[in-house]
């Protein structure tokens, strides 16, 4: 499935919204306050930089389709597993939440997350873990409490391991990357240093 339309686009269950808190939860601690923030695969309303928008310095987010009239962040419309037509060594931290397992090359995403970033700059990733895989099937599409066209469009599904050398392929140094499980083991997280 090629999708064309951003995560939010359409309504978002009540249980699609109660995860993206716990992903935003995960990662709160990581963002400092004034940096320069890109959210790569934002969403359409981009609502991760709008939760932070009065902490950082700048917010950029891209995705498929963006409702680009908010003023404070800037949402770009376009594929984040190509070129990406920013700036390299711009960003402080890059974040990149439940949307690897989305796009068409990661290995593409990550090099381009890998130029983007300042030097000493932080990625941060989640993604669901291959455990995770029949829960969300079931969720979806034997009891329809998130959105189906969702886990339809998942590509992949890693291990700890598998994340962590695709992240060493793109280009960051095995001390400097830590990929944990969470939520007993149903994803994972990814942090990696430039």
């Amino acid at each position: 499935m090629n999708r064309k339309r951003s995560w939010g686009e359409e309504n978002k269950s009540t249980l699609d919204t109660i995860i993206e808190y716990l992903r935003f939860n995960k990662i709160n601690k990581y963002i400092p306050q004034n940096c320069v923030l890109l959210d790569l695969g934002c969403g359409y309303n981009g609502t991760l930089l709008k939760k932070y928008r009065n902490s950082i310095k700048k917010g950029v987010g891209i995705d498929l389709s963006v409702n680009d009239k908010d003023t404070d962040i800037k949402l770009i419309e376009g594929r984040i597993d190509k070129k990406i037509k920013l700036r390299s060594n711009e960003f402080d931290i890059i974040t990149s939440l439940a949307v690897i397992e989305h796009v068409e090359s990661p290995k593409t995403m990550l090099k381009e997350a890998y130029r983007l970033l300042k030097k000493d700059g932080i990625l941060l990733i989640t993604t669901p873990s291959k455990y995770n895989k029949p829960i969300l099937e079931f969720l979806a599409f034997r009891i329809n409490v998130i959105s189906k066209d969702e886990i339809k469009d998942h590509k992949r599904y890693y291990d700890k391991f598998s994340l962590e050398k695709e992240l060493a392929l793109a280009g960051f140094s095995k001390n400097k990357i830590k990929v944990e499980y969470f939520q007993l083991g149903l994803n994972i997280f990814a942090i990696a240093k430039k």
